[in-house]
């Protein structure tokens, strides 16, 4: 192949890998009753003023292949975790997880990376901080968009805010918070869908103190089974006989 043909042909390379490689991500969730989160899997370190896969996309969520029913994966992280997830949001706001009520709202920043990121976004709701399930929620404002393009909102911060049904009930028991549910938000793109999952408390369940301090004490309780998990394996090796 001549070498001017070559550089035509990865030009068109790059081209493609770019635009199918569009993303938008949950970077800020409040409810109506106050506290703050974001999606599982932000990294607020990310820089939020370009549009390129590294480092700009690299903590936005994609449901697709395996992670397609799921609370999704990022190009830095893998797989996102629920509890994980919880734990390092309620660490890097130390508040609460965003309280909502009944007939109250969740009113999140989607971060629009490039084109693909684009709107409209449909979003549900878990009752249970498992995942397993999902009851479709009414998006009262809605990220710009055509089919999850939208070209003009690259680098762009859009409001996306969902009503939370007057029977809503949140049993979850995520990170050591109570009342939790999941809010799931992804557009139609081909290359995605791309969104994120928003852990949610039902408000009047504890405030920021009790918060951090379940926090706390679920931290502690991981640490308590890896020691044991440590543990077995060691004696599990010493019973080996060579």
């Amino acid at each position: 192949m001549p070498s001017h043909s070559k550089t035509i042909f990865t030009l068109i390379l790059l081209t493609v890998a770019e635009l199918v490689s569009g993303h938008g991500a949950i970077v800020k969730a409040v409810g109506d009753a106050g506290g703050v989160g974001m999606a599982l899997g932000i990294d607020t370190t990310t820089p939020r003023d370009g549009t390129r896969r590294n480092p700009f996309q690299r903590d936005t969520t994609r449901f697709q292949g395996d992670a397609a029913d799921t609370v999704g994966e990022t190009l830095a992280g893998g797989d996102n975790e629920i509890e994980a997830g919880t734990r390092a949001i309620l660490a890097e706001t130390g508040q609460q997880l965003p309280q909502v009520t009944r007939l109250g709202d969740v009113q999140m920043t989607l971060h629009q990376v490039n084109a693909d990121g684009g709107g409209p976004y449909a979003c549900s709701i878990n009752a249970d901080g498992t995942a397993e399930t999902w009851k479709n929620l009414t998006v009262t404002m809605n990220v710009p968009g055509k089919n999850g393009n939208n070209r003009e909102g690259a680098a762009t911060d859009f409001p996306l805010n969902v009503a939370i049904p007057k029977d809503q009930t949140c049993t979850g028991t995520v990170a050591g918070q109570d009342n939790v549910c999941l809010v799931r938000c992804q557009n139609p793109a081909r290359a995605g869908p791309f969104g994120g999952v928003v852990p949610i408390q039902l408000a009047g369940v504890a405030d920021a103190a009790q918060a951090r301090r379940g926090l706390a004490l679920s931290v502690k309780r991981s640490e308590m089974e890896l020691a044991q998990l440590k543990k077995r394996i060691a004696e599990s090796v010493g019973d080996i006989v060579f």
